[in-house]
């Protein structure tokens, strides 16, 4: 019983870890952090034997956490681009009819 303890303890640190860092982390990359890591990595493979068991358990284990490290990761929407202001239409020039030529009258 203490195991599963231990285990679930490990599990939360290096969640709360990854969430903080904003990614799911690889073993090499939880490894550069080294000095900022709450539990080392050789003994979390100590308790889940490989990497993968222990994001997979994580993901079982603590599913909010695990959605709330994946939305972490998704990139922030693009901003929308302002629409330009429409410029307003120009009045139409008056358009006239073509005068008439007066010729002059044969009376």
């Amino acid at each position: 019983m203490a195991r599963l303890r231990v285990r679930n303890k490990i599990l939360e640190a290096v969640g709360m870890f990854m969430l903080e860092k904003g990614k799911v982390l690889s073993k090499h990359e939880y490894d550069e952090y080294a000095n900022e890591v709450p539990i080392g990595s050789g003994m979390a493979l100590n308790h889940f034997g490989s990497w993968s068991r222990l994001t997979t358990t994580l993901e079982g284990t603590f599913p909010t956490l695990w959605l709330e490290i994946q939305e972490a990761m998704k990139p922030p929407p693009p901003p929308k681009p302002t629409p330009k202001p429409k410029a307003k239409p120009k009045p139409a020039a008056a358009v006239k009819a073509p005068a008439e030529k007066k010729e002059p009258k044969d009376e």
